[in-house]
């Protein structure tokens, strides 16, 4: 699960796009669900937004274990072009929170767990 961690410079330290385009779309939160309804669930912190689309590192998944499909992975980033992107805004509790992946529960993480095994503390 760690080899998708990608580390990404703190809130408020980032170069954005365009930053007023940024403060807009995360003025409610800056947290996300992905695709609500969707069969696998994600969530995820926006890093970056302008006009072509989101940039997102995805915080949290609860894939359906008995569904097969495409499934995102803890720690990853995406760009999705805003003519394609659902999401519902969230909280950073519910966007961080437990991660079902597997059926063995040490791979269940939150994010800060899952950030702390990748950064090796």
């Amino acid at each position: 699960m760690t080899n998708a961690y990608i580390q990404v410079p703190p809130h408020g330290q980032r170069e954005y796009m365009n930053t007023s385009y940024y403060l807009q779309f995360t003025s409610e939160s800056r947290f996300i669900q992905l695709y609500p309804g969707d069969t696998h669930s994600k969530w995820g912190e926006v890093i970056d937004a302008w006009s072509a689309g989101i940039k997102i590192r995805i915080t949290r998944v609860k894939n359906k274990l008995s569904v097969s499909g495409v499934a995102y992975k803890v720690g990853s980033v995406h760009f999705i072009p805003m003519a394609k992107v659902s999401f519902k805004y969230v909280t950073e509790e519910e966007a961080s929170d437990m991660s079902l992946v597997s059926y063995a529960q040490d791979k269940n993480l939150t994010w800060d767990e899952f950030v702390a095994q990748a950064e090796g503390v």
